[in-house]
């Protein structure tokens, strides 16, 4: 059933439950006509409404498998081998699949794990492509309250499966249960569980079928969250024809599962919400309950939750998915008033919250539902309750007794004082109408002063100081007035633009700065707070919905290489992925959703995952060349065209595509080049030199090295004159410098040792002098590596073995990124390198094992990650000729030494056939190991 067919069915059954018996029928004549099954599914649900238990649609359409094929299915499978496992018994069906243990039997290592198959009956191409997309989100998700991944694949005959992480616990309703848990420890408990949805959500994967079933409690108490054979990427690409039922545990489902509306990470926040009533409460919200999902339809329709303490007194029989089969669960405390007195107030607050029947009124992410339950257990405010002074001072009273006691005598005393108050609020409701005038005229002022004159200042060479004073004047301006901009939207919205703004001037790497890294991380958290103000007063504004995306999406580029990128570019994401469904042809929304994407494919290269990050940045390029073909005078479309190929063009060509990605770079500064003739926007500048400079290294990668200093070369000339007539303007100095930089790099590879030396020297003298915040630029790390390259090259090794090692301290103290992961191993393998050269051996050895131990090669290799692959060849080289060196230095085992020095050659062979380019670390620039091959007649360096 589509979601089309749910919302036909919803419209005829709201406007019939409200009819009298008597002019039903003619109703269900008019408005179903001769489409029976319509005038069935809306009967089902009346008649779901007036009597629940009749068991009409009792069976969930889920089950989808007789007993007697299940039967068979299972006999089939016990026994048999699957790669290097043998099923051993059933553990349980759901889903799209039935699971099973199985145990290792390749004499590795004893190991037992569940392996998952498509369910027999089931098998069609639809089932089997969803199952594979399961493999395929597992395979993303690393947390330790998730079920991993550990291989997959198919059977003989043609069946997929997974080998998955052998979970032996219990689910976690029972296992609460089981151990008495109180009220305190099943929220600590739930909160493990918030984790790892929060996990995925950062992922942008959405689980869909959140249940007690799918959460198992290991012996150490360790929630697992498993089960994602339906789960859901945020990608608006993905077909809503799926069938609604197959989607969902309809107990545990959100209102728009039942219906068939648009899925969001909110509907995960539903499902959790139900999982934490029950843990609570031991049942349903809901007064009467089955599994027909005719049932939930009427429920979400015309029912409202129960306020968990209620729920816990009531009387009513309850009939629920797990309590079909099982006795009625006990509560989390066995004496239901003093339970109730603990569920009343702040639990009853965040569980009502989160099982809002709209989407957009739940919590806007799983994290500020955990948020709510932490602040609750620690007797701090929820944002769940109503922000009244009288619940802010009970729970200020709670945390501070004592002095809240002393405060009272104080009170008292200002009673008197009231009558002469009452008079000044006379007074002060007199001067309100003059006073708002004012202020109204002092709003208009700030903005023509915050947007306008910097506006105008900004393109002007040499007004660096007077922005800074501008900017300061500015915060203290708009921290003053924003006091007084609750339960203003129109004010809320000025300031939060007017702040967005100024975090922007302030330290946006992604525009001309002022260098003010920290200031505006500040401003941009004033602007998110105001912008979610006025969305939630304004659900249904697709335009202040786009605001708070867009300052999600701002920070994320800014924090693109910390921790909190990936979660801020994914709460974008999750809500342009709403209104893509609801507002899909709005250019706006394309455009903010491509650069959205952008974001997220640098975020994936940063993690070394370089083959996906491409294909998103193929989907963002599609976008924006959408909007370009069906709104050509959008604003500044031809520079989001040029940026969109550029970028994509640069991960191709870090994905082993060299050709492509050369071509798609050229394609953009050509772009960039009729983009300039028409308007030469600063902007369009800056992002037209930045895609010269991606061009010049790609020529560099390929060996190309006159074009590529031909390529720099122009661009320094560019920049030049610019950084000079605005010495102060961090942006345009880290520009130059790393452009000098990459002018340096080329000369190494020239050969020209001594003069690209200097010039490192003379650009970290640069950075230095700078005294910015600025995290742009190559970084000391990278700096200190290059010059310790020009020093081993030019044949001055104790200085190389001091830059290397300096090197290393500044790459370690930030080594989340792939990059960087890259630069450690490659400065390992260099020390090693010139250890050698001093006779150090055994310090060389330690050298290059720390190099190999760094990297993940398979995921390299899979993930066509081309810097891993270069860095872990080189110290693969560099092991080769150690081994060599030792033969030199031990007559007796010489053969053996140098067999160990073909090994590691091979190794680095089979890395070489999937890298399709050839510069620094070639073979040929290690003679020790020509001369090994020589000396042992290794045979050619194939992978073996």
């Amino acid at each position: 059933m589509t979601p089309e067919r749910w919302k036909q069915i919803r419209v005829v059954f709201e406007k019939a439950e409200s009819l009298s018996p008597a002019n039903l029928n003619s109703f269900l004549n008019e408005a179903c006509a001769s489409d029976l099954d319509l005038r069935g599914q809306v009967e089902s649900l009346l008649r779901a409404r007036s009597d629940a238990g009749t068991g009409f649609m009792e069976d969930p359409a889920v089950n989808l498998l007789g007993e007697a094929g299940a039967a068979v299915a299972i006999a089939s499978r016990i026994g048999r081998r699957v790669g290097t496992y043998r099923v051993v018994s059933e553990i349980g069906s759901g889903g799209m699949g039935q699971v099973y243990r199985a145990v290792r039997i390749d004499g590795q290592f004893d190991q037992q794990v569940a392996i998952k198959f498509v369910r027999a009956g089931i098998d069609s191409a639809f089932v089997i492509s969803r199952f594979q997309h399961e493999r395929q989100i597992l395979a993303t998700l690393n947390h330790p309250n998730i079920g991993h991944l550990l291989d997959g694949g198919a059977t003989e005959d043609g069946v997929p499966y997974l080998v998955m992480e052998l979970i032996e616990g219990e689910r976690i309703d029972r296992y609460c249960q089981k151990n008495h848990l109180s009220v305190s420890d099943r929220l600590r408990l739930f909160l493990q569980v918030c984790e790892a949805v929060e996990h995925a959500h950062q992922r942008l994967v959405i689980h869909r079928d959140i249940k007690p079933g799918n959460i198992l409690v290991t012996g150490d108490g360790t929630p697992k969250l498993l089960d994602f054979g339906i789960a859901k990427i945020l990608d608006p690409s993905v077909a809503p024809e799926e069938t609604v039922a197959s989607s969902m545990t309809p107990e545990y489902a959100s209102p728009e599962q039942i219906f068939g509306e648009p899925i969001t990470t909110g509907t995960d926040i539903y499902s959790m919400g139900m999982v934490l009533y029950r843990l609570l409460t031991g049942r349903s919200p809901y007064r009467q309950g089955n599994t027909a999902p005719a049932y939930w339809a009427h429920a979400h329709v015309a029912a409202e939750p129960r306020r968990p303490s209620h729920a816990v007194v009531s009387q009513d029989p309850i009939k629920s998915e797990e309590e079909l089969t099982d006795p009625v669960l006990n509560p989390s405390e066995p004496n239901p008033a003093r339970l109730r007195r603990k569920l009343s107030g702040d639990l009853d607050g965040i569980l009502l919250k989160a099982l809002r029947r709209e989407p957009e009124r739940r919590y806007g992410t799983i994290r500020q539902f955990a948020e709510d339950i932490e602040r609750h257990l620690n007797g701090l405010p929820v944002s769940a309750a109503r922000g009244s002074w009288i619940y802010t001072s009970r729970k200020f009273v709670s945390r501070h007794r004592a002095a809240v006691a002393a405060s009272a005598l104080l009170v008292l005393a200002l009673i008197a004082g009231i009558g002469a108050t009452g008079r000044q609020a006379r007074i002060a409701r007199a001067e309100r109408a003059r006073a708002q005038k004012r202020f109204d005229d002092v709003r208009t002022f700030s903005s023509a002063l915050i947007f306008d004159v910097h506006d105008a200042l900004q393109d002007i060479p040499g007004t660096t100081p007077a922005l800074n004073l501008l900017l300061d004047r500015a915060v203290q301006y708009l921290d003053r007035i924003s006091a007084d901009a609750q339960g203003d939207p129109d004010l809320q919205r000025e300031l939060a633009s007017a702040y967005q703004r100024l975090a922007t001037v302030q330290g946006d790497s992604t525009t001309s700065n002022l260098g003010q890294v920290s200031a505006s991380k500040i401003s941009y958290r004033k602007a998110t707070a105001l912008f979610e103000a006025v969305a939630r007063a304004n659900p249904a504004s697709a335009a202040d919905q786009l605001s708070v995306a867009q300052i999600y999406r701002q920070q994320a580029m800014s924090d693109i290489y910390y921790p909190e990128g990936r979660p801020e570019v994914g709460n974008a994401l999750a809500i342009t992925d709403r209104l893509m469904r609801t507002d899909g042809q709005n250019p706006q929304v394309q455009i903010e959703r491509a650069i959205e994407q952008q974001v997220f494919a640098a975020i994936l290269d940063i993690d070394g995952e370089r083959s996906r990050s491409a294909e998103v940045y193929r989907e963002s390029l599609a976008l924006v060349l959408s909007v370009a073909e069906h709104d050509p005078s959008y604003k500044n479309i031809a520079e989001r065209v040029a940026k969109s190929k550029v970028l994509l063009g640069f991960e191709l060509a870090h994905t082993s595509m060299l050709d492509e990605g050369q071509e798609m770079i050229k394609a953009g500064v050509l772009a960039y080049d009729e983009a300039l003739k028409k308007a030469a926007r600063p902007e369009t500048r800056r992002d037209e030199a930045a895609s010269r400079y991606r061009l010049g290294y790609v020529e560099a990668l390929r060996g190309d090295l006159s074009h590529a200093i031909g390529t720099f070369t122009h661009i320094r000339e560019d920049e030049t004159p610019l950084a000079k007539a605005d010495p102060q303007n961090v942006t345009l100095q880290v520009d130059l410098l790393s452009t000098d930089f990459e002018l340096q790099r080329i000369l190494i590879l020239k050969g020209r040792f001594r003069e690209a030396e200097a010039g490192i020297e003379r650009v970290m003298a640069g950075f230095h002098a700078l005294h910015a915040e600025e995290d742009s630029g190559p970084g000391m790390g990278v700096l200190y590596a290059w010059l310790g390259e020009a020093q081993y090259s030019a044949g001055d090794f104790g200085p190389a073995l001091e830059s290397f090692r300096r090197s290393m301290e500044e790459l370690v103290k930030d080594s989340a990124d792939r990059d960087t992961q890259c630069g450690i191993v490659t400065v390992n393998s260099r020390i090693g390198d010139t250890l050698l050269k001093l006779g150090r051996a055994d310090e060389a050895e330690t050298a290059y094992k720390a190099a190999l131990s760094k990297l993940d090669q398979e995921s390299a290799m899979q993930h066509s990650d081309m810097p891993s692959l270069l860095a872990l060849r080189a110290a693969h080289h560099g092991m080769a000729e150690y081994w060599i060196f030792s033969a030199s230095q031990h007559a007796g085992p010489r053969n053996q030494l140098l067999a160990k020095s073909c090994e590691e050659l091979s190794r680095a062979e089979k890395l070489n056939e999937l890298i399709s380019f050839t510069l620094v670390f070639n073979p040929a620039n290690f003679p020790l190991i020509r001369d090994s091959r020589t000396a042992t007649s290794c045979p050619p360096t194939r992978a073996r």
